[in-house]
């Protein structure tokens, strides 16, 4: 991806934050944010980067992310997660790892489904980091607990993407949970299968606009779809934001936090 599609005009900034132009004008004024000029103009470009490590400033309230303790399995008395459906922007493996390892943890060991579905060739290297935390990897895996999935089997099943058929599955997937008698499920998927090129990609944004009329249906399930800030160009990651309840993004050196509402 190139810098130049990472940068959002003041417009689409003000979008991304839910702010006015005045108020990102100010702000870059007084050099609390950082802006690029560009063209005659001297017209104000945003890095998304910048724009999300901003948002704590603005008094955004933050989502409760679990901590080591709180997603440790020897820890029963939990906090329910209340958020349910999640835009996850990282920008390595351990920042990605990091953020979802809380629920990833959480929700196996109780013994609720998992359903990962990745973007990767290769699952080991996730296998290899939930078997690092202690849990029996052969029996969550035999159990069917554990899930993952390629987007050949998911996303791309039929070879193109199509919205519809990918939030049957989804629901279908629920159910089956539901009446196996879990009373939760979690799911999470990697988003850059549709950096590809495949047929239907386009057809994303919807998608997951209608995965929230879904959640809501399904209370007991928890959706986190992830987005790799180094990949996603600034249109489609507004996008995400847009149709995303919630927020998930790594702050600072090893700081998780979540922003709600944007």
């Amino acid at each position: 991806m190139t810098e130049q599609k990472r940068f959002l005009s003041i417009g689409e900034a003000a979008e991304f934050l839910n702010v006015s132009e005045i108020s990102l004008r100010r702000w870059t004024n007084s050099g609390k944010l950082r802006c690029f000029r560009v063209g005659g103009r001297n017209e104000r470009r945003f890095l998304v980067e910048d724009l999300l490590a901003f948002m704590p400033s603005m008094g955004i309230p933050a989502e409760v992310v679990p901590d080591e303790t709180v997603a440790s399995s020897s820890n029963t008395q939990e906090t329910e997660y209340t958020e349910r459906h999640i835009s996850l922007f990282f920008r390595n493996q351990e920042e990605q790892w990091n953020l979802l390892r809380p629920y990833l943890i959480r929700y196996l060991s109780a013994g609720e489904p998992v359903i990962y579905l990745q973007h990767s060739t290769s699952s080991e290297h996730l296998m290899e980091r939930i078997h690092a935390e202690g849990l029996p990897l052969d029996k969550l895996i035999a159990s069917g607990l554990l899930r993952i999935l390629p987007p050949t089997q998911t996303y791309l099943l039929p070879g193109r993407f199509d919205a519809q058929r990918m939030l049957n599955f989804i629901e279908t997937a629920i159910q089956a949970a539901l009446e196996a008698g879990h009373k939760r499920v979690f799911m999470t998927g990697e988003m850059t299968w549709s950096l590809q090129g495949t047929p239907g990609a386009e057809q994303m944004a919807i998608y997951e606009d209608q995965l929230n009329p879904l959640v809501d249906k399904y209370p007991a399930v928890t959706i986190i779809c992830q987005y790799d800030l180094k990949r996603f160009s600034g249109d489609i990651i507004l996008d995400a934001l847009l149709t995303h309840p919630s927020v998930l993004v790594a702050r600072g050196e090893g700081l998780l936090a979540g922003f709600h509402g944007l």
